[in-house]
Order: C-alpha cells, then structure tokens, then sequence
C-alpha cells in the first residue's frame, strides 16, 4: 500500500506499543496461566469500586441533566469544586473558568502538548519518566529532550540541570510530582525555584 492509501496517518503508525500495557497483559496472561504473579504493569486498584461511589454512579445515571452531553470544559459545579479545591489545598487562586476536566492524565497531557507545541518544538523530561510522555510529546508535534537524573539526586532535577537541556527550541517542561514511576516528590521550595 502506498502512502497515498494509508488508512492512517504516518504520525500515529509510528507510535510506539504502550509499555504498560504490554506488561500488564503479559502479567495477566502469566495469572491465567497459573503463575505466580505480582504485576507492576497498569496502576489499577485490588479491590472493587466501594459502594458508595457505585451508588453515586446509579444515583447519577437517573438525573435526566446528566443524559446529554456536558459542556466541553467540564460540568460547572465540577469546574467550581476543584478550583475551590485547588485554592483550600495549596492556597493558588484559580477561577473555575481557568480549570479543564479531561477523562484522564493521558487526555490532559495529550492537549496540553497538541495546543501550545508547533513541530519540532522541544519539550524538557526528567528520566525516568511514564513510559506514555515520549509518546504524546511526538505525536504533538514536539521533541522529547531528556534530563537525567538518578538516585543520587533523589531522581529530582535541578534548574541548572533544566538550564543545560534549554535550546532556542525548548517550549514546555513535563514537570511531575510525585514522579511515576520513582515517587520522588520535590520539596516546595524547589518546586517554586523550578517555577521561577
């Protein structure tokens, strides 16, 4: 098939496997299988939905509002609820109207980079890094630039390590914490001098 017949776009065949999910269902294959396994794949809960919230499902799926569509940004008390949430935890001031509810990180991370980068825009990542990031940033358009980090550092980075990675080209830092997958979580006021 030539490229004229593509069904899909080259941009997307060149998306690499999910990494998680290849172990998670080799994981799950090894369980049917009889094996003893601890999986480390996808990072989904070993007990069911409690109750209460299944009952807010069912509770929910009655309301008639709830049957159309909800506005693109989020449903507005929803929108209300985290930037009052947001400003009760950490004490930054958002309005409800600044604040986008996605169905997941994926989703977030995925518009973030589709919106502010143009081709070949870099995007610095500290390693180790979800196996997803590389992935999203390309498909966005941009360039994963890795920033290393190890045990040593607590598997935080540090401005002058960002500095360093900085090009002409760099547009966004995919900044994390807690870290998936090491939990490293940095102090505030790293956080702020990151900022800054």
């Amino acid at each position: 098939m030539t490229a004229a017949h593509r069904r899909i776009s080259e941009r997307v065949s060149a998306i690499t496997e999910s990494a998680t999910l290849a172990v998670d269902a080799k994981a799950k294959a090894l369980k049917a299988a009889g094996r003893p396994v601890i999986g480390f794949g996808a990072g989904e809960p070993d007990f069911a939905t409690p109750d209460y919230i299944v009952a807010a499902a069912q509770r929910a799926c009655a309301v008639p509002r709830f049957h159309k569509y909800s506005p693109t940004p989020g449903l507005p008390e929803l929108r209300e609820a985290v930037a009052a949430k947001t400003a009760r935890d950490s004490g930054y001031q958002v309005a409800a109207g600044q604040v986008l509810i996605t169905n997941g990180g994926k989703q977030a991370v995925f518009q973030t980079f589709a919106t502010l980068l143009d081709p070949g825009d870099e995007v610095l990542l500290p390693t180790p890094y979800w196996t997803t990031y590389p992935e999203v940033i390309a498909l966005a358009g941009g360039v994963m630039v890795p920033v290393l980090t190890d045990e040593r550092s607590g598997y935080r980075t540090t401005v002058a390590d960002l500095e360093a990675a900085c090009t002409p080209r760099t547009k966004a830092l995919l900044f994390v914490s807690p870290s998936n997958p090491t939990g490293a979580v940095y102090p505030p006021d790293q956080v702020a001098e990151i900022g800054r």
